[in-house]
């Protein structure tokens, strides 16, 4: 039953992240943008250092519910020495993409940051930014009317200590599991690499049930950094991506349980920064216990689920009904081609299996009479 729903879960990211595709075209984009803005005169005076940050760069990206983008987020970062002001960066930015031709139309000025729009695929949040420290690679992002340089932020910093996180977990775990015979160096980072899967898979469908349970119940999401940022902290081997969810549910509800009804930070761990400013604001806080409850509730359940069907009702409740029913297509359509190709067995627990554990399963032969 667990391998059934790991099978089902996976399928799930797969069509929750960004397509090949996709993916290829959003980089393509951005680097056409990168070219645009380094071609312009001011630029020629002053680096300009434009790089993603968030979901882009830790490939924890979700699509969105049903009407809405992709939001794919990056940096526009001047050098530390530069006097450029942020609303004269911003300005430089939407003049500079709005006189592109294959640009035109296509650019909208939000608070802090300038997004552009590509038609029915994902639009790019681009923010202003300054480097303040360079060997921490500490930014400072404007204030909300991009008046002065206010807010600090370590977007790249961020992403190493989430992967560097993971990864220190996963070698301590497996030289235990390995009783100290476990040979560190001997790991590739293609190997690492794969082994963090479950870390990603975890976030993106914490992410996705945030986004359904808030939007059917007139909550407010958390932000998605603090997912990650708390997900970090509990970062496993195991390739149980349920047992992953259901760690971090703990641990937030034990943060939850310790502050007495009073709403915890949660900080950026690479620089002084408050990631839950928010939750001091209306119920904000009380709408992420809300959903914290109902997520332990449902993984529990899941965790429970004695049979397929018990296992696709709930996934369906869960992470949307559509995105689960293309799921467990996919896991039937793998079956049946492990079992046509004489690759399908059963283990003694009589759980199906396409690594020739246990007992071959006969292909199917019945073509009717």
């Amino acid at each position: 039953m667990k391998n059934y729903i790991e099978s089902i879960l996976f399928g799930i990211c797969e069509k929750l992240q960004l397509t090949p595709q996709l993916y290829e075209l959003a980089t393509q984009r951005y680097e056409t943008i990168i070219e645009i803005l380094r071609k312009d005169d001011v630029f020629k005076q002053t680096e300009l250092n434009v790089y993603p940050h968030g979901s882009f760069k830790l490939k924890t990206t979700v699509k969105p519910l049903a009407g809405e983008e992709f939001d794919l987020d990056f940096v526009a970062e001047l050098p530390i020495n530069s006097n450029i002001t942020p609303k004269e960066l911003y300005n430089h930015i939407v003049r500079i993409l709005d006189d592109d031709a294959s640009h035109k139309g296509k650019i909208e000025p939000k608070t802090r940051c300038v997004r552009v729009n590509y038609a029915n695929d994902f639009h790019m949040d681009i923010m202003p930014g300054k480097l303040i420290d360079i060997k921490t690679q500490e930014i400072i992002v404007p204030d909300r009317d991009l008046k002065s340089w206010y807010h600090h932020s370590n977007p790249k910093g961020f992403a190493a200590w989430f992967e560097n996180q993971a990864r220190t977990r996963l070698l301590f775990e497996m030289s235990e599991f390995h009783h100290g015979q476990f040979d560190v160096e001997g790991v590739s980072e293609q190997e690492i690499t794969a082994q963090l899967e479950p870390l990603r898979r975890a976030v993106q469908l914490v992410k996705r049930y945030r986004d359904i349970y808030c939007d059917k119940n007139n909550k407010e999401p958390v932000r998605s950094i603090v997912i990650c940022a708390l997900m970090g902290n509990i970062t496993s081997f195991t390739g149980n991506t349920i047992q992953i969810i259901s760690s971090f549910c703990a641990h937030v509800n034990d943060l939850i349980q310790k502050s007495n009804g009073q709403p915890f930070d949660v900080r950026n761990p690479v620089v002084n920064e408050v990631l839950t400013e928010k939750w001091h604001e209306g119920n904000n806080y009380q709408d992420f216990v809300d959903m914290m409850n109902a997520l332990t509730t449902d993984i529990y359940a899941l965790q429970q689920c004695s049979n397929n069907s018990e296992a696709n009702h709930l996934t369906k409740k869960m992470f949307g009904e559509e995105i689960t029913n293309a799921s467990i297509l996919r896991h039937t359509r793998i079956l049946n081609e492990a079992r046509q190709a004489g690759k399908l067995s059963v283990d003694k627990s009589g759980t199906l299996n396409t690594q020739n554990l246990g007992t071959p399963v006969k292909k199917n032969t019945f073509y009717g009479s």
